[in-house]
């Protein structure tokens, strides 16, 4: 490709971890200035937390090609099919050019694209790994796709790297949610939205499987943000969060990819979209604001202004803390559905006092930080249900909140509104 020659061979892992090598491995790394270097740090934590893990309890492991480079080699000589003596029938076109042996002796196989599967493969196919899954066993005679690249000089090689990493463009927070098969979280998500009931559920029909006149869903999964004009409902990236604080209430943390590593059980992941189906329908049902929307969609994006009744409702962020303000009062022993009932009696107009500088700027952007959901939700929890909240709790809200709005900066600490 370009001027650059490449060769593209199948390398099992227990032959490729024995003969590569990462860049820090070179015998003169250490001694190479910034202009000389051309590869990452090695990021261990997340080779033992997610790779690891990965390889050895999926079954339908898979990676893509990794690069290695071939540095300083005494010999690097590929030979043909055709060379070694091979005629093919016609119909295989250039085959016996393009295919043969490539041989490589001396010097170093450098992981210049995928160290870090590299570095994982090693750990679990070595002799004692402490790696432990039920495909372990079966990593070793993995075959890989590598591509072998002849080090030529250090400014094409970090050009490389850098072309190859930069143009990696990673998956959006939507795209992961609509694409992932592993993670509960995501998948019950989908399952909300979705116009097909899942398979023994006793909710009906998915509570957000909604949609405007035009036939359009009022859920925006293609962007995790709603704009100002924006007639959506809500964003799949804040249906997601809501899930969370819905197994969150129910007991049920780390139910994503990255503790989990496989799909969860079907019997799982029922239970756990039950529990947000009636979470949602209850939203849907009980918040006077939700059932305007779905009568008159086309009006949400009015109803979202800054100065709007209930603008807070609109938006993504603010739903997200409403949905844990009910795990909070979940919690504290009230029904989802009467928490709704009475958080839905809030104020929730956006340009409020109580909610500029906690959950919203005074210019109308939104704080979209897990520390303004947090304090949102105790706040509008507190609000709901006083009743309910003890009173170490009342008494820390109303210390983080006026710290929030610039207490002692600005005078005695205010009292919660």
């Amino acid at each position: 490709m370009g001027s650059t020659e490449y060769y593209q061979a199948s390398v099992t892992a227990r032959d490729l971890a024995s003969v590569a090598i990462t860049a820090g491995e070179l015998p003169s790394w250490g001694q190479w200035t910034l202009m000389e270097r051309f590869q990452r740090d090695l990021a261990t934590k997340r080779i033992q937390a997610e790779i690891v893990p990965y390889l050895v309890r999926t079954r339908d492991r898979f990676f893509g090609s990794l690069i290695v480079l071939v540095f300083e080699p005494d010999v690097f000589e590929f030979t043909s099919l055709r060379e070694q003596g091979f005629e093919p029938p016609a119909a295989y076109g250039d085959l016996a050019d393009r295919s043969g042996a490539l041989v490589v002796s001396g010097g170093s196989l450098v992981a210049l694209d995928g160290q870090h599967r590299l570095v994982a493969l090693r750990e679990v196919v070595k002799d004692g790994s402490s790696a432990r899954g039920p495909y372990r066993d079966g990593v070793a005679s993995d075959e890989l796709c590598v591509v072998f690249i002849k080090h030529e000089s250090l400014e094409k090689t970090r050009r490389i790297f850098n072309k190859v990493n930069r143009h990696a463009r990673p998956t959006g927070p939507s795209d992961n949610i609509i694409t992932n098969e592993d993670d509960g979280y995501c998948i019950v998500a989908r399952w909300l939205v979705e116009p097909d009931i899942p398979e023994g559920s006793r909710q009906g029909k998915p509570p957000l499987a909604v949609q405007d006149p035009r036939g359009e869903s009022l859920v925006q999964w293609r962007s995790a943000q709603l704009q100002q004009t924006d007639n959506h409902l809500t964003t799949l990236q804040a249906i997601h969060d809501t899930v969370i604080a819905v197994m969150d209430a129910h007991g049920v943390r780390n139910f994503d990819e990255k503790h989990t590593v496989n799909r969860p059980s079907d019997e799982k992941l029922l239970e756990a979209y039950e529990w947000a189906a009636e979470w949602w329908h209850y939203a849907l049902e009980c918040v006077p604001a939700y059932e305007k929307a779905l009568a008159a969609p086309w009006r949400i994006s009015e109803w979202r202004q800054y100065r709007s009744p209930n603008s807070l409702l609109f938006r993504p962020v603010a739903q997200v803390a409403l949905f844990r303000a009910v795990e909070i009062l979940h919690r504290r022993g009230l029904h989802p559905r009467e928490a709704f009932e009475r958080l839905a009696g809030l104020t929730w107009q956006a340009s409020h006092p109580q909610w500029v500088d906690t959950i919203v700027r005074s210019n109308g952007r939104m704080i979209a930080t897990g520390g303004a959901i947090n304090l949102t939700a105790r706040l509008a929890a507190y609000q709901a249900a006083p009743e309910l909240c003890p009173s170490h709790a009342r008494d820390q809200l109303r210390r983080d909140y006026a710290t929030e709005r610039g207490w002692p900066g600005r005078g005695p600490m205010e009292d919660l509104p």
